[in-house]
């Protein structure tokens, strides 16, 4: 998702006990950290996060023992620990213990316990609607929803998934990557997650929206259709919940907002292909400026659509101009 806000880059460290704290507490949300029995070396800490809204890359190291509760809010968060002695969800009779390297989902939509020893732990933040809608949008389904995960992950998926963190998190750790860059990386990830932890949703949402936001949202992601962009952000726009757009869409419109939007960018496409040269132009290069990542899937639908291949609407040089 592309946003018109500054991008969020923290980069605190110390050695402080108190300084350290008061971080963790704002980082979690909580009034409920503790730290204490610094390691052998003496106590510092290092904290780092960059991102956005949608998603926020963080790497952590504290030279101490702690141990409190963490406030995950709506967001959804994954992490994994770089050393042994890291465990969550401590008051509980099945806590979890984050080994090196495997990532695991914090628990959703409830405060949880944790206790660590010295070491070091990287996250991924999803904003909740964010994720919720690239979840939607894998399944196909009308409305993003609260989610629920798989608890432990397949020798194949955790190798997939520990290929795409390693891809996109030099990018998005990076607070000068471009909007556009930021986004197509944080879709890329969210989706990882998403298919690796099997997301799947855990409650159902009622919410109702009126005719003139539906109008607004069509004529929104129309002017905005070559930019990245998910449910949540077109949501963010019309000012309604991404659950109460895709509920309004399927019952007013017909179709999901994503496909009203696929359609919007096909329309583009074709103009563009119509009008080009196919000396100089070429489909891949059209498709990608209207932001169709997978030209498998675009070939697809174009033909799906409009009944030839896109190569042959740019090679139909005497077919009328738009």
């Amino acid at each position: 998702m592309v946003h018109d806000v500054a991008p969020i880059h923290v980069d605190r460290r110390g050695s402080s006990l108190d300084d350290a704290v008061a971080l963790y507490e704002r980082v979690y949300d909580s009034r409920d950290i503790h730290i204490g029995d610094a390691a052998r070396d003496g106590f510092a800490f290092r904290f780092r996060a960059v991102g956005d809204p949608d998603v926020v890359v963080g790497t952590s190291d504290v030279a101490a023992r702690r141990w409190g509760t963490i406030v995950p809010g709506h967001d959804y968060v994954l992490a994994w620990a770089t050393g042994p002695g890291m465990t969550i969800d401590t008051g509980t009779r099945d806590p979890v213990q984050l080994l090196p390297g495997v990532p695991v989902m914090y628990p959703v939509g409830r405060d949880f316990t944790f206790e660590g020893l010295p070491s070091g732990q990287h996250s991924v933040r999803f904003g909740g609607a964010f994720l919720e809608s690239i979840a939607a949008a894998r399944r196909g389904d009308d409305e993003p929803r609260q989610l629920a995960f798989r608890r432990t992950l397949g020798v194949d998926a955790l190798r997939v998934l520990r290929s795409r963190i390693g891809e996109a998190a030099p990018r998005l750790l990076d607070p000068t990557a471009p909007e556009t860059v930021r986004a197509r990386w944080n879709q890329s990830i969210a989706d990882a997650v998403a298919a690796a932890f099997d997301a799947t949703p855990s409650s159902a949402p009622t919410v109702a929206v009126g005719s003139s936001t539906i109008r607004f949202a069509k004529e929104w992601m129309v002017a905005n259709a070559r930019r990245p962009l998910t449910v949540a952000q077109v949501s963010a726009a019309a000012g309604v919940s991404a659950r109460g757009l895709q509920a309004a869409f399927q019952r007013n419109v017909g179709v999901r907002p994503m496909q009203f939007l696929r359609e919007a960018r096909l329309h583009g496409v074709r103009a563009e292909l119509l009008a080009g040269d196919p000396e100089r132009v070429t489909v891949a290069e059209v498709a990608l400026s209207w932001g169709f990542n997978h030209l498998g899937r675009f070939s697809g639908y174009y033909a799906e659509v409009y009944g030839e291949s896109p190569s042959q609407t740019l090679r139909r040089r005497d077919a009328p101009r738009p």
